[in-house]
């Protein structure tokens, strides 16, 4: 929600308040606080995966993250460059988009546009591409948490150190935006997935106090906005503080936001064009009939497409790969079971073909 209202903001034209620099500011934060919850809880789902097998672990996990991602953003990419809508940037009462060749539309259907040197055509998506860049990593980062490698608070620390060290030596030497810009962000939540497991850390800090945590992550946020360290920071503060607060049990906020969690990313994905369409495209409309249109497009285009696109594809891909990790656990106990028959049989005669 942090990105919509910010992209609101910005469209508006509301830049700060007081001391705190908004701008595009609200909308990244928001998108920050996505990366470290997303690899917390797929480390969570790598941990139930592997309870169930740990055969094809990474094949078995990315099957799962395409199906997730790709349908629609597939859909929400190719729509955009189909009826060329201006999607790119936002500014202030104005959306803007690119002349995009098939390059650039191969590009942002894959989610490679860091790799290739394309922009996104579809402004929210610049993140997806990192995002997936991420998850060819969490399977192994899982198993490493899982090692003895990562068994202290100061491993933990030592491990984020030398990758936060790697990346500043990569940023050194490349001028362009790659994985090593946001890797940083995205290892806090595996941090605290680890230190979940640590008793000593658990605190258990009633959950109504959460909030704190994230209003404090993102004050430091928005008082640096010329710091470009400054998300490695906020990212860290949060996975860090996550492990010690008791769980949220409290239904009149459990509730709405499993239901805001369950649309999220089609929110995420159709909000750009809810604003644009409302606000810009129908802008001879009054301003009271334009706001009960986007928020009726912000509500139910993120419903549809999650029952028609999301949700069936989405199961079709944890069914395809359960069963990808059944039939690997399958082959391995058969392998066993005929390796130790063919282990307890008298050695067979040696021909002179064989000798051969």
């Amino acid at each position: 929600m942090l990105v919509v209202v910010g992209h609101l903001g910005e469209y508006s034209g509301f830049e700060s308040w007081g001391p705190f620099h908004l701008g595009g500011f609200m909308g990244t934060l928001g998108v920050l606080i996505f990366f470290v919850h997303t690899c917390y809880v797929l480390m969570l789902s790598l941990e139930r995966q592997a309870a169930a097998s740990e055969r094809r672990l990474f094949t078995a996990f990315m099957i799962r993250r395409c199906f997730r991602i790709y349908p629609l953003s597939l859909i929400a990419i190719g729509s955009v460059a189909l009826f060329h809508l201006p999607q790119a940037i936002i500014f202030q009462r104005h959306f803007v988009g690119w002349h995009f060749d098939a390059g650039d539309i191969f590009s942002n259907l894959l989610l490679v546009q860091n790799f290739s040197f394309r922009v996104p055509i579809l402004g929210p998506t610049w993140s997806l591409s990192y995002e997936m860049q991420m998850y060819l990593f969490l399977p192994l980062l899982f198993l490493l948490m899982r090692s003895g490698v990562g068994r202290s608070l100061g491993r933990h620390l030592t491990l984020y150190v030398a990758a936060v060290v790697t990346c500043l030596c990569i940023l050194r030497f490349s001028t362009t935006s790659n994985l090593a810009v946001y890797f940083p962000c995205f290892l806090p939540g595996v941090i605290a997935y680890k230190l979940g497991s640590v008793p000593r850390y658990r605190l258990r800090i009633p959950a109504i106090l959460w909030p704190t945590s994230i209003i404090g992550a993102t004050a430091i946020y928005l008082l640096m906005p010329t710091n470009r360290y400054r998300a490695w920071l906020t990212c860290l503060i949060l996975g860090l503080a996550i492990p010690l607060f008791a769980e949220l049990k409290a239904a009149w906020i459990v509730a709405p936001s499993k239901y805001i969690a369950r649309y999220s990313y089609g929110i995420y994905l159709s909000h750009f064009f809810a604003i644009w369409f409302s606000f810009e495209y129908l802008y001879k409309l009054p301003f009271a009939a334009r706001t009960i249109i986007f928020f009726t497009l912000g509500s139910l285009v993120p419903i549809v497409t999650y029952h028609l696109i999301e949700e069936p594809l989405t199961s079709f891909g944890k069914r395809i790969s359960d069963r990808y990790q059944r039939d690997a656990a399958l082959r391995q106990d058969q392998e066993t079971i005929t390796f130790g028959q063919k282990s307890t049989l008298p050695p067979a005669p040696v021909s002179a073909l064989d000798s051969w």
